[in-house]
């Protein structure tokens, strides 16, 4: 298996077990930015309940502290959310 299938069959695994949503997030996170060195941060924004304009920072890890909130037509994430499709930037 190469490394991305393997991670993806852990996180399906973790996820038969895992008692919430955000605890499998922040698993996830912290197993990719353990495993791919090549990313500096690797984390999830979740559509704002109150405000589904907005993205807002859910489970993280990195080297660097994200926007909190961001509009969906600002940057790459908001891009990536408005189009459906994943950005790696």
């Amino acid at each position: 298996m190469t490394e991305h299938a393997d991670l993806l069959s852990e996180f399906s695994e973790r996820a038969k077990t895992e008692n919430s949503a955000t605890a499998l997030m922040e698993f996830m996170v912290r197993r990719l930015h353990e495993s791919m060195a090549r990313y500096n941060w690797v984390g999830f924004y979740l559509v704002d309940p109150s405000d589904p304009g907005v993205l807002l920072v859910g489970p993280y890890v990195g080297s660097f502290s994200p926007n909190v909130r961001i509009p969906l037509d600002t940057g790459l994430c908001g891009a990536a959310a408005t189009n459906a499709e994943t950005v790696i930037g």
